[in-house]
Formats: structure tokens, sequence, C-alpha cells
């Protein structure tokens, strides 16, 4: 692959400000242009690879190195998450949006060189124009706790909290010391907060489309929001006072943020895992730098759980395989515990829901 010189190619949105897009070309600007040119231009930025994911932070994604954020404000995400994995074809009529609203100098090196200002033709004459795919269905979340770690079966009655595409997720927010059920829904980047029942008492909007969440006691006390933009590697963690923070961790991509008291020393911090390798990588404080701890656990793909399995104040590691439905959690002294529970599709959640210290697991169910 060509190493290249270059500014970000497609700037991604600043935390908590939506990216505008402009509804059509700047008087004199290009707003098409042929697939022959939009092939030098992914010559120029990807060596011609339609499938490539970047090295290093931020991440662009394709063959015309889209970030994510960008990607998903013009559109992308009806066709796929990320551009790479999209088609040729998609990642262009993407593209010519892009021109159409920023001009040749949303590629500020490669746009240029390939003449793409120049070039007025309709890539794709005899295509009627993106067909808006059906939307998925929407389906509701069911949450199946269990208070003992080693069961295998829900010990609390079924409740129903949120909807697809939203993420289940858990936190103390009131202060009780007890896990409740909170949900993050990604188009939107609104995180729905309950502390009882099936209605959420706090909606917070917080963060871009396309956000990973995750919550924590980044000051003690209550549970805190935060989020880890995949396309900048970068973690926003908002405090209690309403401050935000922010600072770079990792190498973004699909990379999976993770929160817990890694060293037992009260404080609870950040963390990524890895499913590609099957590797947590752990940082002690809330701030730029390196893994302080780094640990290989799990299969490829496998989803990152957290949390205090032994009650010792020492948050551990866990897995949930989806090929066979087992949790697998990695005890203070080194072993290791299989328990199976849920079934095929389900997402894997773990809490304290009893209050008592004991991080115990649960699955969600979208039916």
């Amino acid at each position: 692959m060509t190493s290249l010189r270059r500014r970000p190619a497609l700037a991604a949105a600043t935390l908590l400000l939506a990216l505008a897009v402009p509804t059509g070309a700047g008087a004199g600007q290009a707003s098409a242009a042929s697939v022959a040119t939009w092939d030098k231009v992914a010559e120029c930025e990807s060596s011609g690879n339609w499938s490539i994911v970047s090295s290093g932070t931020p991440r662009y994604y394709g063959g015309l190195q889209f970030s994510a954020s960008t990607w998903l404000n013009y559109g992308g995400g009806q066709y796929a998450p990320y551009a790479n994995q999209a088609t040729k074809q998609q990642q262009i009529l993407i593209a010519e949006k892009v021109l159409a609203a920023q001009g040749q100098n949303a590629w500020p090196v490669c746009g240029p060189k390939a003449a793409l200002g120049a070039d007025r033709a309709n890539p794709y004459p005899d295509d009627p124009g993106p067909v808006t795919p059906p939307q998925p269905q929407v389906k509701a979340l069911t949450w199946y706790l269990s208070d003992s770690a080693g069961s295998s079966v829900a010990t609390r009655a079924p409740f129903g909290f949120g909807n697809t595409p939203m993420v289940p997720l858990a936190g103390d927010f009131d202060g009780d010391g007890t896990d409740t059920q909170a949900a993050y829904d990604p188009t939107t980047s609104t995180f729905y907060l309950a502390n009882s029942g099936s209605t959420a008492q706090s909606t917070i909007v917080f963060g871009n489309p396309g956000n990973r969440p995750v919550l924590g006691r980044w000051d003690g006390g209550t549970s805190q929001l935060g989020v880890y933009m995949p396309d900048t590697g970068k973690f926003y963690l908002r405090h209690a006072n309403g401050e935000v923070t922010s600072f770079a961790f990792g190498n973004g991509g699909d990379w999976r943020p993770v929160a817990g008291d890694w060293d037992g020393n009260g404080t609870v911090t950040v963390g990524l895992y890895d499913p590609a390798t099957s590797t947590f990588y752990l940082r002690n404080s809330n701030t730029a730098g390196s893994a302080d701890q780094t640990i290989t656990f799990g299969n490829p793909n496998s989803i990152p759980v957290t949390g205090d399995w032994d009650r010792t104040g020492h948050t551990n590691v866990g897995v949930y395989m989806p090929d066979n439905h087992t949790f697998y959690l990695r005890h203070d002294d080194g072993t290791v515990t299989a328990t199976p529970y849920g079934d095929a599709g389900d997402t894997p959640i773990t809490g304290d829901w009893n209050g008592d210290g004991y991080t115990t697991q649960g699955i969600v169910q979208a039916r």
C-alpha cells in the first residue's frame, strides 16, 4: 500500500455536534465523477483496496477512506456500518454525496491529483439510484437476570426494557449500590437509564451516531456516561458535575470499550477489548497512555464482559461466546468458570443486581 502524507480525508464530527449535510452542490462545484476517476482517487487513497481499514488513529475505511462518522452522516449506514463492508458501487454513491457537498477537497491530496473536480460524469448513468432497503423490524428487548453466578437460568422474572437497535447496559444510577438496566441508541446517541421498572427515569443525549457506549463510576458514587469513538480512538467521559474529559486510548476500529476497577484501588477506569485477537487492554487511569494490563482471554469474536465475580473490590474480565451461549469468567486466583446461559442471538449483560458486591450474569433477548 502506498504511504501517503495527508490530513484526514473526511473529517470526523466533533463530539455532540452533528455534521451538517448540504443537499446540493455549490456554484461551479463538481457533483459527480466517472467510475474511472473514482478509481484514481481510490488508487491514491488506498492503493485501490475497497475493503481496507487504515492502521493507526483515526481510522479510515474503504477504497475512498471514509471516517466512520462521515460514512454514517452521508447515508452510508443504509448499506453497511462501515464503508469497507460496502460494495465499491455503494462507496462511490456515498462519495458522490460528499463530492456534491464539499467538492474535491474532501480528499485534499487525492481529489485534485485525480482531477476529481473537473469530472462531471454520472458514474452509474443506468442506475436508478440507491434503493432504500426495507427498515429492519424493531424488536423489544427482554431481560433475563440471574442472582447466582453459577446459575444457567434466570432467577428473576423477565422484564422488558428498550428495543432494537439499542445496546443493553447496566449501572448504579441512584447510588443505592444496586445495578439496574440501561440502554443506548447508537442511531440517536441517546442513553436511557432506569432505577427500577421498565421505564427510563433519565434520557440523555451524549456522543455521536456510531459511538460505542460505556458506563462507569468515574468519580465514585453513581455510574456516569461515556462513549468511545471508533474513528478517532478517543474516550469521552461525562462526569457527575457535567464536565466532559477526553483522551486517546487504543486503535479504534472494532475495539470494544469496557470499564472496571482493574487494580482494586476504588477508581473505575476504562479498557478495550480487541475481538480479533481476544485481548483486553486495561488502563489504570482515565488518561491517554498505553495499557497497564494486557490479558488475552476468549476466542476471536467473543463478547467482552467485566465484573467483580469474587466480591474483592477488584474487577475481573470475562467473555460470552455466542457459538455455545456460555459465559467464561476469569477469577482473582486465575481459575475460570464456565456457565451456559441464553440462546443464539442473545446479548450478555452483567451487574450487581442484588447490591451485595457480587457481579452476576444475565442475557437480553430481542424477539
